[in-house]
Order: structure tokens, then C-alpha cells, then sequence
């Protein structure tokens, strides 16, 4: 019975870990904090039938993704924070 609830357990937090990123880009249901970044973040590309027939339309969405993925912002202050605390790097 214990590993059968591990198991159900084990893939419920996996399913949230890979769909509560997609729900906040689609719905910014939580506040992020807001990067100081040195550069322009990517904006939505829009579509065309020649953007998507020359694959220029993928490419630019691909680097929107990166850009504005859900949590992105939490993750690299969390990753920041692992390189100076654990491993006394500052880039």
C-alpha cells in the first residue's frame, strides 16, 4: 500500500511541476518579481503564412518561450542564489 501511494504521490508533484508553468503564462495567477536585466526581453512574434512557411515565425517563438516561460523569473533568482551561496560564483 506505501509504495503504491509514493508512486500516485511521485506523479501527481511531477504533473504539477510541468503544467503549473504553462498555466502561469497563460494566466498569471501568481505576481512574479520583475529581472534587471542588460537586454531587451523577446516579444510576442506575430504569425504570417510566409513567417510560418519560412520557419522564422517558429524560431521567433521559440526565443519568446525561453524569455517568458512561466516562473522564469523565480528560477534564475533561485539559480543566482544556489551559484552564490553554495558555490561562491557571481557572474
Amino acid at each position: 500500500m506505501g509504495k503504491k501511494v509514493f508512486q500516485v504521490t511521485l506523479t501527481i508533484v511531477f504533473l504539477l511541476i510541468m503544467v503549473l508553468p504553462v498555466l502561469q503564462v497563460m494566466t498569471r495567477m501568481l505576481p512574479e518579481p520583475r529581472l534587471s536585466e542588460k537586454r531587451q526581453l523577446t516579444s510576442r512574434p506575430g504569425l504570417t503564412v510566409s513567417s510560418f512557411l519560412s520557419r522564422e515565425f517558429q524560431n521567433q517563438f521559440d526565443a519568446y518561450m525561453n524569455d517568458n516561460y512561466g516562473f522564469r523569473s523565480l528560477m534564475v533568482m533561485l539559480n543566482n542564489q544556489i551559484n552564490i551561496t553554495i558555490f561562491r560564483v557571481t557572474r
